[in-house]
């Protein structure tokens, strides 16, 4: 049994290296491998940052590869900005051949043969899911129905329905069609599911679909050319330098207030902005680092910052920190 002193040490000694973990803060671009969950990636970074504060901005399945942005420590506050980007993906449609789960990996529960589709019938087939419409996510998804994922239900045999949602998909490209394969990029907005969509084209053509493999290229401003290999982060001895400023996916003008100012903003109070010229939404940063999101407006004939999510609210320890 360990005595009470060794506990205690290697209690604080666990401490400490989540406060050093506290001072990381920013968004970490990861190119995906196949094999992986979203939140097999969210748990490596946790050990590499020694931080529990990670999360993801739109989840990847396991068959998936590609582009997932993750979120490191008060980054995570932003993710609902980040989940609202439109996303690019490179898929395989696999004609002929319907699944459970939609995809190549789950129980085949029809075939069919797909050669007398032709590529008129295809074409319009695809093209009847470019514009807005309501979706019904699959089975095997990370909705929630009463709190639990309907993946895990339908584990158990317990299939639910999860109700429609509207999403959109701004175009497709068929870029090879070799029966039973066809090969697409589609530009989406965010919680379309890809599996899905090769599923109900599948259905539409009378043979049945199923995703056969998946890219995600580009989730909002990251492409594929922006991410970092998982093992080449996680191997590296100064694993800070892979991230981002959390301000960088957003899009949003940049400000940099006085330290005063700051702290005004943080506890609620509008702050002037001189160099803000357009409404909306501002990055209230110092030294790079993102520390509240404001928006905009006039009082008084001043322009104003008003928060709106505060970032990181105890400043005083922060800018010891920052000032070191």
């Amino acid at each position: 049994m360990r005595s009470m002193k060794k506990v205690t040490e290697l209690a604080r000694l666990k401490r400490k290296k989540e406060d050093q973990g506290s001072r990381f803060q920013g968004v970490l671009v990861i190119d995906k491998p196949e094999g992986l969950t979203s939140h097999d990636v969210v748990q490596k970074i946790r050990k590499i940052y020694a931080i529990r504060q990670v999360g993801h901005a739109g989840t990847l399945d396991p068959i998936a590869s590609g582009v997932l942005v993750i979120l490191v420590g008060s980054a995570t506050r932003i993710a609902q900005y980040l989940q609202e980007d439109d996303k690019e993906y490179h898929l395989v449609l696999r004609l002929g051949l319907e699944t459970d789960t939609q995809d190549i990996t789950g129980k085949v529960v029809s075939e069919a043969d797909p050669s007398s589709i032709t590529r008129t019938s295809l074409d319009a087939a695809i093209s009847s899911y470019v514009g807005t419409f309501s979706q019904v996510p699959p089975s095997f998804s990370a909705v929630k129905m009463a709190g639990q994922p309907l993946y895990k239900l339908a584990r158990q045999g317990v299939r639910i329905q999860a109700r429609p949602r509207k999403v959109t998909v701004y175009s497709i490209e068929v870029s090879e069609v070799d029966l039973p394969r066809v090969s697409m990029k589609v530009i989406c907005s965010k919680g379309t599911y890809m599996r899905t969509l090769c599923h109900d084209i599948g259905r539409d053509l009378g043979v049945g679909g199923c995703m056969e493999s998946l890219v995600r290229v580009r989730s909002g401003q990251f492409s594929i050319e922006d991410a970092e290999d998982l093992e080449q982060v996680s191997n590296d001895p100064t694993p800070e330098k892979w991230l981002r400023q959390a301000a960088d996916g957003l899009g949003f003008p940049v400000t940099e207030p006085g330290d005063e100012d700051l702290m005004r903003l943080v506890s609620g109070t509008r702050i002037p902005c001189d160099d803000c010229d357009q409404d909306g939404f501002i990055s209230v940063t110092r030294k790079g680092r993102l520390i509240a999101l404001a928006e905009t407006l006039v009082a008084d004939g001043k322009v104003m910052l008003s928060p709106r999510r505060v970032l990181e609210p105890d400043l005083k320890e922060l800018f010891k920190q920052m000032d070191k």
